[in-house]
């Protein structure tokens, strides 16, 4: 299979783009201590054992560190993170992840956890402090995260749960709803493109029912009647574009950033996302940046394209 040359189709792109977003999830950074004694729990023990047996042969730090490298050279105005740094969510992960973080000279960045950071029921406090450089809790809005560059809002939104073994179900819940809609409104008055940021998809059939966002309904109820110019989510391992049922809303998804190379859309990879504000609304594009077998980083033949009409709000007396 050949690949498209990468600096025509990223110049093609920049064309159209004035605030850049760098997308990754599902890093899957690798486990490399021991289970304390207070921290085992049963389902940190399957996903240990899924981790020994499986997955350490799949998520490799070194596509994870060639996706980063390839993500932060072209400069991105803000990069967002869905979830998914760690696979046990211990405080040994948190901390190994937050020097992960701290040694890639990143733009500025909203991380929303992942349903591993949340594998267990147990005091969150301490490992919150170690990536709080990356959080952004909103003080208008205490549920939920928020950063802006330009006339972009990401807002993060935090579907991480503890479910029973087997499971990795997430949910937003009706407080973190209620602040979303306020939020929507807020940011659309003042003329801002909204970018919501959640682990679990924002579509129906991405994954299968065992991984599932429990209250799905309610977001595109909400989102509906609010409306949003872009959703990210990660949690599938498999790059999907999708759009909020019976909406223009785009539902974009990443693979796994660390994945093993092989097919193209489950491929270690990003998303290289423009947004530029027109008179009637907003352009986006997206375009997938996958890590092919011979270790070289491509560009998906295939750009995607919204133009979203918005009313203007206009300028303040």
């Amino acid at each position: 299979m050949s690949y498209p040359h990468t600096t025509t189709i990223m110049k093609a792109v920049t064309v159209l783009a004035s605030v850049w977003i760098a997308h990754l999830s599902d890093l899957h950074l690798p486990i490399t201590g021991r289970l304390r004694l207070r921290e085992i729990r049963l389902k940190r023990i399957l996903s240990m054992l899924s981790w020994l047996t499986r997955r350490q042969h799949i998520h490799k730090l070194n596509w994870l560190n060639d996706v980063m490298r390839d993500a932060l050279s072209t400069n991105p105005d803000l990069l967002a993170i869905t979830g998914d740094l760690t696979n046990l969510g211990t405080l040994e992960e948190f901390r190994d992840a937050q020097h992960w973080l701290e040694a890639q000279k990143l733009p500025p960045t909203l991380i929303v956890a992942g349903n591993h950071e949340a594998l267990v029921h147990e005091t969150h406090p301490p490992k919150q402090a170690l990536w709080a450089p990356w959080l952004h809790p909103a003080s208008q809005y205490p549920g939920l995260s928020c950063l802006n560059a330009d006339n972009v809002l990401l807002i993060g939104v935090n579907t991480a749960r503890p479910s029973p073994p087997f499971m990795a179900t997430g949910a937003i819940g009706p407080a973190q709803l209620e602040q979303l809609k306020q939020c929507l409104r807020d940011a659309r008055a003042k003329g801002l493109c909204r970018v919501v940021l959640l682990h679990h998809p924002a579509g129906h059939g991405l994954v299968v029912w065992r991984k599932r966002l429990e209250d799905l309904h309610a977001l595109e109820n909400l989102l509906q009647r609010e409306g949003a110019e872009l959703v990210l989510h990660g949690h599938s391992h498999h790059a999907t574009s999708c759009h909020i049922a019976g909406t223009d809303i785009p539902v974009i998804s990443s693979s796994s950033a660390s994945h093993a190379p092989g097919q193209d859309d489950s491929a270690a990879g990003w998303n290289h996302i423009g947004i530029k504000k027109t008179t009637t609304g907003w352009n986006i594009t997206v375009r997938r940046r996958f890590l092919t077998p011979a270790g070289a980083m491509c560009d998906s033949p295939h750009l995607q394209h919204y133009s979203l009409n918005r009313p203007v709000p206009l300028p303040s007396p």
